[in-house]
């Protein structure tokens, strides 16, 4: 059994007890090696039989906005809030649940945003709120039960440079419901949304241009990881045309120890998931020295899973880039991020 399918099958087992409160929020740091890791617990809990439900819960997204889990008999959401509706801001999500009695997962991503191109005049976009629906009807179903692995993220609105803006924090977050009886009265309904919310306050991973002129002041990034080594983003533009050669979107690591290896999970687009998720276990390259590279999707996620000399760290990336319009080579563009989680 893959990683995959182990990890999904501890956090549906654990989504199943209900209680008759919702759990308060906690917030706390954890400074290790050095690191700026702030991490918030909130669960949304429910019976039909309590006399106080809570319905919603809210955690702070650092920087950025803050993200609602929503469960209530007609409304099952998680929503983000972004405070700044002209910066280019997104919720990347691997939802995993199960349709027609089949494992599926699908990529979405939830975005706030004012200027959807470079060339756009900012007289539309969206509100300062984006959401994603947990219910797969309109009319949400009896039972339900799932995970998300998700991150978020922002920059500058695509109607500006982003190469050398200064990097919001990136969250990450694992999200896991469970409701039933959504069908019958009220005392036969019991709902449950657990989510853990992480952000690294002192690393801000990920590449950010917004036209091919931009790309030449930050298209990539090199991240050193305690305990790790040097962790290297790159979306680099597609130079074609111009005898420079193709441009590289990779991620890679270069380890502290020749005892590494890499456990790497690409999800794209949506359906069954052993179609959409594309595992590989790697080991290192003797010639570069390096953990990869890794491709990254041109629009999806990755999970990571790093191991130096004992030690395994996680990452999960989000990653859209468009590098090969040619007649429009201003509305090329890359926005990578990576978060531990």
């Amino acid at each position: 059994m893959s990683r995959l399918r182990v990890l999904a099958a501890a956090v549906l087992a654990t989504a199943v007890v209900v209680c008759g409160l919702a759990a308060p929020t906690s917030y706390a740091a954890r400074k290790k090696d050095g690191e700026d890791l702030r991490v918030q617990r909130v669960t949304v809990a429910w019976n039909g039989t309590a006399k106080r439900k809570v319905f919603t819960r809210t955690a702070v997204v650092p920087g950025i906005g803050t993200l609602t889990l929503v469960c209530k008999p007609d409304n099952t959401i998680i929503r983000l809030h972004a405070f700044d509706r002209t910066a280019e801001t997104q919720m990347w999500m691997a939802k995993y649940e199960t349709k027609n009695d089949r494992a599926v997962v699908a990529v979405k991503t939830a975005r706030v945003y004012r200027y959807a191109t470079a060339a756009d005049n900012g007289r539309g976009g969206t509100g300062t709120f984006a959401s994603e629906g947990l219910n797969q009807r309109g009319r949400i179903e009896d039972h339900s039960s799932g995970h998300i692995n998700g991150i978020i993220s922002q920059r500058p609105g695509r109607h500006r440079p982003a190469g050398t803006a200064a990097r919001k924090p990136v969250t990450s977050f694992d999200l896991s419901w469970w409701w039933t009886g959504f069908e019958h009265p009220m005392a036969w309904r019991s709902c449950r949304i657990d989510a853990v919310v992480r952000t690294r306050l002192d690393q801000r991973v990920g590449v950010s241009w917004h036209g091919v002129d931009d790309a030449a002041r930050g298209s990539a990034q090199v991240t050193s990881v305690p305990g790790l080594g040097d962790l290297d983003v790159r979306c680099e533009a597609d130079t074609l045309g111009t005898g420079a050669g193709e441009g590289d979107q990779t991620i890679a690591l270069r380890p502290t120890s020749p005892d590494a290896w890499a456990y790497v999970e690409t999800v794209q687009a949506e359906g069954p998931v052993e179609n959409q998720v594309d595992d590989l276990t790697l080991g290192l390259d003797p010639e570069t020295g390096l953990l990869g590279p890794f491709a990254l999707p041109r629009n999806g996620m990755l999970r990571l899973f790093l191991t130096v000399g004992g030690v395994e760290r996680r990452f999960i990336v989000s990653s859209y880039y468009v590098v090969n319009n040619e007649k429009r080579p201003e509305l090329n563009l890359c926005e990578v991020a990576v978060a531990a989680f």
